[in-house]
Formats: structure tokens, sequence, C-alpha cells
């Protein structure tokens, strides 16, 4: 019973394990899920983020080094106008100083270096190099121009040959400056169109992966609900087999225990028979033979001249009575000895150990309890003949020659042990089910709720332990 509910309790552990997990693991995918969503979200911004400052870190110097440059000779070519047309507010240095800044920031656009403590990273666009190149040489000479007008005022006035070249060069020069500014947009422009499409192409690779992962995700959930319903229903199937075996295994109990009440009737039923049998046999039987053997007294006094062998016939009729009634008596007392209903358990164990002494010759060691207590019929009964088949296992199977006989008895329980020196007795014989006088007493026993051992080897011998508890089946009288 206990293995089938043990297996019972085992087939609905994975049924509990895996509801549990339905409902716990679900929302751990759906949350990894999720975080897989961040992460690539974070990735995109990241990129996003990313390509705008290298963008800004990039190209916004360069403009504004371009802008300097064109601001700058664009101040230098006014200053040398209104100095040469006499304004006396506009000093030299400042010509030579906004010169010197277009010139510096000129050759960080080429080079690299700082414009207003912004980093300036040169491009490796041969075009803006070479255009930045044009520029510097164009400086180069609009200084140089700048220098002789200054150094001869009355030859180089508005419409001079040199105020001519002067204008040229800084036309060329502003022409060149533009056309940076332009090639730095077509660059701008041109990676604004590859980070558009990197963006596109992240968003549909994100998309991808997310259709991938919910139909993976989705394809998962279908199959793993399908074992969870299939595991349902080896669940469903296994606990239908386990309720079965379970009804099946108190059927079979509730059998054994029929009979086993069966059998105990029958026992009970048999005893009384007995009982029975032996009152008619020492009663009916016992008083005709008496009845007869005095008859025969009374025929043998009236026929005093009779012939010697008619007396002799009549003494050998009274012998054979008298052996008449003494097996009469052994056949009453063999089958339920009185001395059990009069006497007590005591008495009758004491007096069936020296009939067994005297059929067997075997030496019989027996204590009993100092005061008898009177026990119910049917629990003395039990005692007696579970005492009377040891005996008679004892006298066939074990070749003893000395037996120990220990009886106890109080209020709670009466105890009945029995020891002898024979050869012992081993594990298979003592669960041999062909062993069908130990399955008695064992059945014995089990009705009264009481204890059954036995154990023995070849060096201690066999003993035999029967403890029958009295007080819980009010069995005392």
């Amino acid at each position: 019973m206990n293995n089938l509910i043990d297996i019972m309790t085992k087939a609905k552990i994975p049924f509990a394990a895996d509801a549990k997990s339905k409902w716990s693991l679900l929302p751990l995918r759906i949350s990894i899920f999720l975080v897989m969503v961040v992460f690539l979200v974070i990735g995109i911004v990241g990129f996003s983020f990313q390509k705008g400052l290298e963008m800004i870190t990039v190209y916004a110097p360069l403009i504004n080094a371009d802008t300097e440059i064109k601001l700058n000779v664009s101040v230098a070519h006014m200053w040398v106008e209104e100095i040469l047309a006499g304004d006396t507010t506009k000093k030299v240095d400042y010509v030579w100083k906004a010169l010197d800044n277009a010139d510096k920031n000129a050759w960080a656009m080429l080079k690299g270096g700082e414009n207003a403590g912004q980093a300036i990273i040169p491009l490796k666009d041969v075009e803006i190099q070479n255009i930045v190149k044009k520029v510097i040489q164009e400086l180069t000479e609009f200084r140089a121009i700048a220098e002789s007008r200054l150094s001869h005022r009355e030859t180089s006035l508005t419409g001079s040959p040199i105020d001519y070249r002067y204008d040229k060069v800084y036309s060329a020069f502003t022409k060149n400056a533009d056309q940076i500014k332009y090639r730095l947009t077509e660059l701008i422009a041109t990676d604004l169109q590859y980070f558009k499409a990197t963006q596109y192409i992240l968003m549909v690779v994100c998309l991808i992966i997310f259709v991938v992962a919910g139909i993976a995700l989705y394809r998962f959930e279908y199959f793993r609900n399908r074992a969870v319903l299939a595991l349902h229903q080896s669940n469903e199937n296994l606990e239908m087999e386990v309720e079965e075996h379970i009804n099946t295994e108190n059927r079979l109990i509730e059998s054994k225990e029929q009979l086993r009440n069966l059998g105990h009737q029958l026992q009970t039923v048999r005893e009384e028979e007995k009982a029975h049998i032996a009152r008619e046999v020492h009663d009916e039987l016992g008083q005709t033979l008496t009845a007869l053997k005095m008859e025969l007294g009374c025929l043998n006094h009236d026929l005093q001249s009779t012939s010697d062998e008619t007396r002799s016939r009549i003494s050998g009729m009274n012998a054979l009575i008298d052996n008449t009634i003494q097996s009469v008596q052994r056949i009453a007392t063999e089958l339920r000895p009185q001395i059990l209903d009069v006497l007590g358990l005591a008495e009758a164990v004491r007096w069936e150990t020296s009939e067994f002494q005297k059929r067997t010759g075997i030496d019989c060691e027996l204590h009993l309890p100092s005061s008898d207590i009177e026990l119910s019929r049917e629990i003395k009964i039990t005692v007696f003949r579970i005492f009377q088949e040891t005996m008679t296992n004892i006298a066939r199977h074990s070749g003893a020659n000395k037996v120990r006989v220990d009886l106890q008895m109080d209020r709670k329980q009466a105890i009945l042990k029995i020891l002898d020196n024979g050869r012992g007795i081993v594990a298979s014989e003592i669960f041999n089910k062909n062993s069908l006088g130990l399955l008695g007493i064992r059945e014995r026993v089990h009705f009264l709720d009481g204890q059954f051992d036995i154990t023995g080897n070849s060096s201690d011998g066999t003993q035999v332990r029967v403890t029958i508890p009295l007080e819980s089946h009010a069995n005392i009288k």
C-alpha cells in the first residue's frame, strides 16, 4: 500500500513541477526577449549617437575653420583698402594678425590643429586637401601683394595694376574657400546617407531578429505545450493505473482479512467441535464402557462355578474394556484437555510438557508464573495450541535433547518462549510457503494483534517467542 502511494506521489511531482515551470518560465522567456529588444534599441540609439557625435566632432570644426579663414581674409582685405584710402584708425598689425589666423586655420585643416578650443581633424579626402593647398598658396600670394601695396602706397591706389591683381587673388581665394565649404557639405550629405542606410539596415536586422525570436519562442511554447499536454495525459493515465493498483491492493487486503476471519472462525468452530466430541466421548462412551465393566464384574461374580476357561475369557474382556477406557480418555484429552478449562493455561502447559517428555524422552525445563491469571477462553486455546504445535515441530525436526519452556503472564501481556538445543532453523524454512504449521501460528497470533518471532542457528538451536497483548483487547476476565 505504501509503495503504491509513493508511486502515485512521485507520479504527480512532474506534473506539478511542469505546471509551475509553465507559469514561471514563460515570464522569464518574455523578460529575456524584452531585454534583447532593449539591447537592440540601445545599440541602434548608441550607434546613431556615436555617428552624430562623430560628424559633429569632425565636420563642425572644419566648417568653423573654413569660415574663420574666409572671415579673416575678408577683414584683412577690407582693412588694406581702408588703410590705403587714408584711414588712420586701422593699423597694419591688425592685417597681419588676421592673415596669420587665416593661415593657421588653413594649415590646421590640412595637418590638424585647434580652433577656438575645438580639435580640427584633417580629412583624408584628396579633393579637400588639394583645395586647402590652393587656399594656402593664395593666402601666401595675398599676403605678399598686401605687403607690397602697403609698402608702396602711392603706386597701389585703387585702379592700379597691383590693385587689380590684389582683387583677382582675393576673388580666387574666396572661390576656393567656398569650394571647401561645398565639398564639406557634400561629404556630410554622403555620410548622412550612409548613416541613414546603416540605420535602415539595423532596423531591418532588428525586425528580422524580432520575427525570428518571436517565431522561435512561439514554436518553443507550442511544442512545449504539446509536451505538457502529453505529460498531463501520461500523468492522468498513471494516476488511473495507480488508483487501479490501490483498489486492487485494497481488495486483496480485504480478501486477505476475510480469509483470516474465515480461518479464525473455522478454527473456533473446530475447537468447539473438538470440545463437543471430547465431552461426548468422555461422557457417553466413557460411561458406557464403565457400566459395561461393572456388568462384566457382576457377571464374573455370579459365575463362580464356571470353568477356568470361561473365567479367563471374562478377565480378558475386562482388560480389553480397561484399555478401551484409557484410549477413550486419551482421545478426549487430545481433542480438548479438560485441564485447560478447569485449571487454566499454566497447568495445561505443565501437563502437556510432562506428556511430551514421556512420549519423546526429551528433557524439558519448565518455568511458569507464580500466580496464574484467568484468561479468556480464546486466548487460552490460542496459546496452548501454539505451544502444542511448537513442541510437535521440535520433536519432528529439531533433533534436540533439551527444551526450555518459559511462560510469563501479567495483566498487560502473556509471553511464551520456547528454546531448544537442536540444529536450528534457517530463513528459507521460516518463510517457506509450505510450512503450514508456522503459517497457522502466525495467523493465530495476528488475529489477537500479537507478535510472533522465530530465530535460530546451528550453534544455539531455535527460539520461538509469542507475545499476546491482554489489556488492549480486554482479554482478562
